[in-house]
């Protein structure tokens, strides 16, 4: 692992890319848009001149190859493989033929990174499925799309987390809903046997904590971001167990009609894991 090294998979505008360089890493950026790789060798070309940034105009997928992708021109944040979250909100959007490589491939070629961020709409679990227990970020966070995600990165060796909400960057905190009552909900909407059987066996021994947000710092992140990892995130790294029914009494609680964002603040939920 190369400790001065970030991976930014889904550098859209390069907002996150700034922030790893002006926390001084060196950040390998994967962007499957033309456009938008184009544009991010526009805005960094003294960090690309001076070999602290390498931009990869291609999409993260199982193999080497081309795919059809998605271009929602109107909202480029949802670009996807996936035309229904392209065109969400009935925004139009069209194909377009892009290059594709896993991310092995990359690790292989520059070196595995000290922190791994993730954020490629709908397919976050296609890159982290690539990551070797034996050869792992010491960080990494993804977009929750699914109670599996929880499942993937502890399969991965990693085993201390926190739940962001994204937008604004606060910790998933102490839950509206009981114990009990969140485990209920959650094992009727469980469609594996297994994530079920696993709940259950784990219900007893659970211990929510709630952690404190930490104060912000200087940088100040642009809506869509997402915005800092490691230590600089707000809260207390959290257990498997308490992290996961930390996000599903928000979203159960969400459900029954209970507030987990400001008004009018669309948010969505990044998990953050380390191994150490």
């Amino acid at each position: 692992m190369k400790p001065n090294l970030i991976f930014d998979i889904g550098m859209h505008n390069g907002d996150d890319t700034a922030y790893y360089l002006y926390r001084g890493f060196k950040v390998v950026a994967v962007e499957a848009d033309p456009d938008l790789a184009c544009a991010g060798r526009e805005r960094f070309t003294d960090a690309i001149a001076a070999g602290r940034l390498v931009i990869v105009n291609a999409a993260i997928a199982e193999q080497r190859g081309e795919a059809e992708f998605w271009i929602c021109d109107q909202l480029r944040v949802w670009n996807s493989f996936d035309r229904r979250i392209a065109s969400r909100n009935g925004l139009p959007c069209y194909a377009v033929k892009v290059q594709t490589l896993p991310l092995r491939d990359l690790f292989a070629e520059h070196g595995v990174p000290y922190y791994l961020k993730v954020d490629i709409e709908g397919h976050d679990h296609i890159a982290i499925a690539d990551v070797s227990p034996q050869d792992a970020p010491e960080i990494i966070s993804m977009e929750l799309n699914s109670v599996d995600d929880f499942w993937l990165l502890r399969s991965k060796g990693y085993h201390r987390f926190k739940c962001i909400q994204q937008g604004y960057f606060r910790p998933v905190l102490s839950p509206h809903l009981s114990l009990k009552s969140v485990f209920n909900v959650a094992l009727t909407r469980l469609k594996s046997t297994h994530l079920a059987n696993s709940l259950r066996a784990k219900y007893r021994s659970l211990r929510p904590t709630a952690p404190a947000v930490a104060a912000p710092g200087v940088w100040s992140f642009a809506p869509g971001s997402s915005g800092p990892f490691g230590e600089d995130t707000p809260g207390e790294w959290m257990s498997f167990e308490n992290v996961l029914h930390a996000w599903l009494s928000q979203q159960i609680g969400h459900e029954f009609g209970y507030r987990v964002s400001p008004p009018g603040l669309s948010i969505w939920f990044d998990l953050h894991a380390r191994l150490s």
